[in-house]
């Protein structure tokens, strides 16, 4: 009796639960779907406040960039008006460079002088890809690769505020200023000197030549990003270099800067280098720590 009374109290049990009523389950799933919409309200509040924060940081980004840019312009603007020591200047760096065995700049602008095709590239690449190239670069990194942003942010803001020191203590005409050149930019009309631009650039800061520089660091900072992808992008990494590479030719070309001019910006960029902390270096990334392995007591 003892064994039939627990066998019929087990089944008994065991049918209520499978003919539980259809109310009670529903009730199990809304009380489900609540909680589910409870976990998911709080991961829209924090896509929306990422997005706030994303917006408030390329804001002040942008702020930050055009207010330093606005800066080294003000600063060429009033470096301005030294004309006779940036002619002097100039001829003395001519001799320079002649006793260097520099190749002569003129002797190459002559050359390129024979191709309408090829002047004219060399003034619209001067002209029109210089900035835009740069600031091109600096919207990717901070859209897809924002560790590297601030360590290149910071090396074009150091090359930039040291050449304008340079720009005010040594004012240097460049060659389109010089005998036995050609103003290609303004023969052509692609000069960013003429016009409105005549007005408010220094026509009397030649060295060091940015757009080398800049570009130079626009090459090292897509081969830094691309150094550990895959074979394609390391290949337009290396690609990437022809950037600073016809730079240089461009501002030989069209006479607006001398070899030594590049040379400057070069070695200013390898002092931003050994200034500024490198992404992996920065002091306030999180560093991994190695957990040592618990010992095993014998």
């Amino acid at each position: 009796m003892v064994k039939g009374n627990v066998t019929e109290d087990s089944s008994h049990e065991v049918g209520a639960r499978r003919q539980s009523p259809p109310t009670a389950q529903a009730a199990s799933v809304t009380g489900a779907d609540t909680a589910a919409d409870r976990v998911a309200e709080p991961d829209a509040e924090a896509v929306k406040a990422r997005r706030k924060r994303l917006f408030r940081e390329a804001v002040r980004e942008l702020i930050l960039v055009a207010l330093l840019f606005g800066v080294y312009k003000l600063g060429r603007g009033l470096a301005s008006g030294a004309e006779s020591d940036a002619l002097s200047n100039a001829k003395q760096l001519l001799t320079m460079q002649k006793d260097l065995r520099l190749p002569d700049e003129g002797a190459i602008q002559h050359w390129f002088m024979q191709s309408h095709a090829a002047i004219t590239f060399c003034n619209k690449y001067y002209a029109y890809v210089h900035f835009p190239a740069t600031v091109g670069f600096l919207l990717w990194l901070w859209i897809r690769h924002r560790e590297h942003y601030k360590w290149v942010r910071n090396i074009l803001a150091l090359m930039t505020g040291a050449a304008l020191i340079i720009h005010i203590l040594v004012p240097l005409a460049p060659p389109r200023k010089m005998p036995g050149f050609i103003d290609t930019g303004m023969v052509s009309g692609d000069s960013p000197y003429a016009g409105a631009g005549e007005k408010i650039a220094n026509q009397f800061a030649a060295m060091p030549s940015l757009h080398v520089g800049w570009a130079v660091v626009v090459a090292l900072g897509v081969a830094a990003v691309w150094r550990t992808a895959g074979t394609g992008r390391r290949v337009a990494g290396w690609v990437v270099w022809l950037h600073p590479a016809i730079t240089l030719l461009v501002v030989v070309v069209t006479a607006n800067h001398y070899w030594l001019d590049a040379v400057v910006a070069v070695l200013l960029m390898i002092f931003a280098l050994a200034v500024l902390p490198a992404p992996e270096q920065d002091p306030r990334a999180r560093v991994a720590r190695r957990i040592p392995a618990p010992r095993i007591a014998r």
